[in-house]
C-alpha cells in the first residue's frame, strides 16, 4: 500500500528553543533529506514523502530529536491502523504518543495513495 506523509505539525516543542526533528520508519530515516528540520510550537513542516507500507500490520512512524553532542532522543511514535478496503476518505491526522518525560506534542497528516492498475 502506498502511503504519503503530508505535514508535521508541532503544537508544543520539547526543547527551550526549536526541536531538531526527523522521522524514522522500520528503523530507517524517512525524512528529511538532511540531518533534521528545525520546528517550533505552532509551526508545520511539509513532508511530501511517499513509501510503501505492508498492510498486514499497523504503521509506526517514529519522531526523533537530533542531538549534536549526545545520543538522539525518541520523542514518541505515530501509530496508524491502515486497511486496504475502499473508503470515502483516505486522508488522516494522527497524534504522537509521547515517550515518558517528553513534553512534545505533534500531529502527522498522511494519506493512502490509491493506485489504479
Amino acid at each position: 500500500m502506498h502511503i504519503k506523509l503530508l505535514t508535521l505539525h508541532c503544537t508544543l516543542n520539547d526543547e527551550v528553543d526549536k526541536d531538531e526533528v526527523f522521522l524514522k520508519y522500520e528503523g530507517k530515516k524517512l525524512w528529511p533529506g538532511g540531518p533534521y528540520k528545525s520546528i517550533n510550537s505552532g509551526e508545520k513542516k511539509e513532508i511530501n514523502k511517499e513509501f510503501i507500507h505492508k498492510a498486514d500490520h499497523d504503521m509506526v512512524v517514529e519522531l526523533w530529536d537530533f542531538d549534536f553532542l549526545s545520543k538522539n532522543d525518541l520523542l514518541g511514535t505515530f501509530t496508524m491502523h491502515v486497511e486496504e478496503e475502499d473508503r470515502a476518505s483516505t486522508y488522516f491526522t494522527t497524534m504522537k504518543v509521547a515517550r515518558e518525560g517528553s513534553t512534545a506534542s505533534y500531529m502527522l497528516e498522511w494519506e493512502i495513495i490509491k493506485r489504479v492498475v
